[in-house]
């Protein structure tokens, strides 16, 4: 993909009827994907992917390790703090994966 051609739209939620209690989730997940089409236009899709992901897992397991009273609890709990971030994002991952294969035509309107 060259930058040239590249055109993000902003598809991350449909407006809301009323006022959202997650609005801020929404508004720092907007943030970040609008952050990621930005570094678009000077990387590919496969680098910013990849890089989210791993800034997604590295700032886990920062998460984690401040939550932790202790260097050993942080080890004790590794694995399932692991099992957790792993699930959550496989939920995400399914759910947006299924809201594109729903929504394919909205979203690409050029591929007919």
């Amino acid at each position: 993909m060259s930058e040239d051609n590249f055109k993000p739209t902003e598809v991350t939620r449909k407006p809301a009827k009323e006022p959202d209690e997650n609005d801020k989730f929404w508004d720092l997940a907007d943030t970040f994907i609008q952050l990621a089409n930005e570094n678009c236009k000077g990387a590919t899709l496969g680098q910013v992917c990849a890089s989210m992901m791993y800034a997604s897992a590295r700032f886990g397991a920062f998460t984690a390790s401040i939550d932790a009273p202790n260097e050993a609890t942080f080890k004790e709990q590794l694995d399932g703090a692991v099992t957790y971030f792993r699930t959550e994002y496989e939920k995400m991952l399914h759910d947006n994966f299924r809201d594109y294969a729903e929504n394919f035509k909205s979203y690409h309107p050029e591929k007919k």
